[in-house]
């Protein structure tokens, strides 16, 4: 599975034509074959917090390329590519990048979506990528215990300084599923013997977290 992402930031007192431009943007992508087109919003990130991220996705990379192909062919979508980046767009376009997933073989994993994600950033060590899949593994089947509804691992590529990292995330129906998650991992010993090993021999290095809500695009 291919992902394409976009990180926008609404100026202020235009986040109403910024959910506008993206809802036309949305409309171009569907035409042109792109999936499971979702909008979400930083609610939790530090410095992120506020920031808008598109993101839709792609079979493999071929079907990602024909994307492309007939986007650069379409005379609105580039039109619309322009208005984006104008000074009077009601965001800011901060960066866009290529995400392929990485399939950790979990036949018993949860494939669902929710409207709360937890996102988490990491860069794997040297010598340590099977290391950091196993960790991912172990993570995701406690996740999915405790009430996610679904995790999928990515691997950044064409995203600048931020290419070979990782990406995990993790989705839940509310946000009060969330926290009965995190309640629960509290108290489990083997989420405890995970978080522990992160702040000891840790096969990655973190990077950056953040918790996103979706947002409804009618």
């Amino acid at each position: 599975m291919i992902v394409r992402s976009w990180n926008l930031r609404p100026r202020p007192g235009r986040y109403d034509d910024a959910i506008g431009l993206i809802t036309e943007g949305i409309k171009l992508a569907d035409r042109h074959g792109a999936r499971e087109i979702r909008v979400t919003q930083a609610a939790t990130a530090g410095p992120n917090t506020g920031l808008l991220v598109l993101t839709c996705e792609f079979d493999d990379l071929t079907a990602y390329g024909t994307y492309l192909d007939d986007t650069s062919g379409d005379t609105e979508a580039q039109s619309y590519s322009h208005r984006i980046r104008e000074a009077e767009a009601p965001f800011t376009y901060e960066t866009t990048a290529v995400l392929v997933e990485i399939d950790l073989q979990r036949s018993d994993a949860k494939n669902g979506r929710g409207r709360v994600l937890d996102a988490r950033l990491g860069r794997p060590r040297p010598g340590r990528w099977d290391d950091t899949l196993t960790f991912a593994r172990e993570a995701f089947d406690l996740c999915d215990a405790h009430g996610a509804a679904g995790c999928r691992l990515f691997e950044l590529n064409h995203a600048g300084p931020q290419s070979g990292l990782l990406c995990a995330v993790m989705e839940y129906d509310s946000m009060r599923a969330f926290g009965q998650a995190g309640d629960a991992g509290m108290a489990d010993d083997a989420a405890r013997r995970l978080t522990g090993t992160m702040r000891g021999d840790s096969p990655f290095e973190p990077v950056s977290s953040g918790l996103f809500t979706e947002v409804a695009i009618l």
